[in-house]
């Protein structure tokens, strides 16, 4: 019983000595999987270029938000807190904390409370070259995700979010 015992012992402490690891990913496998990432990134986002200036397009925002009847609850500045965080070259970004009216409790509704509330944010930032984006949870493409109810809510949610937008866009 001893010799049984201190066998499946020594297999125990030795597993882990003789198992082999994998060995790390290949600088092509990384970038092949940092390419996948992005693709998923340009799925999930809507991201535009605006027609107007930095302020007119967070001010052209909060007005369309507020004529379609949804609540613009707060408009949160992050260039300054970018800044004191390390980011070494901050341009101005602006995030719009706003939803269609009643999204998420109509979605919460038609899919029993299974689907994660929409983040009802939109960001705007000015690159690089000077002029405002915007960037958006592709809701649209949420809504090609989903079956029957929830997809038709959620395309109606699209439709409600463009339409409020589709101006500022170039």
């Amino acid at each position: 019983m001893k010799r049984i015992i201190l066998a499946a012992l020594g297999v125990l402490l030795a597993g882990p000595a003789i198992a082999q690891t994998a060995p790390p990913p290949s600088k092509e496998q990384v970038q092949a999987a940092m390419m996948r990432q992005m693709q998923m990134m340009a799925i999930m986002f809507d991201y535009r270029k605006s027609k107007l200036s930095f302020d007119d397009t967070v001010s052209a925002i909060s007005t369309s938000a507020t004529k379609h009847g949804w609540g613009v609850i707060q408009v949160h500045d992050l260039q300054g807190p970018m800044s004191q965080a390390g980011a070494m070259d901050s341009k101005r970004m602006k995030v719009i904390a706003t939803c269609p009216k009643a999204a998420n409790e109509r979605l919460a509704k038609v899919s029993g409370g299974k689907l994660p509330p929409l983040p009802c944010r939109i960001t705007v930032f000015e690159a690089k070259d000077g002029k405002a984006y915007v960037v958006r949870m592709n809701t649209a493409m949420l809504a090609r995700t989903l079956k029957d109810e929830p997809a038709k809510v959620m395309n109606d949610i699209a439709n409600e979010e463009f339409a409020a937008l589709k101006d500022i866009f170039e």
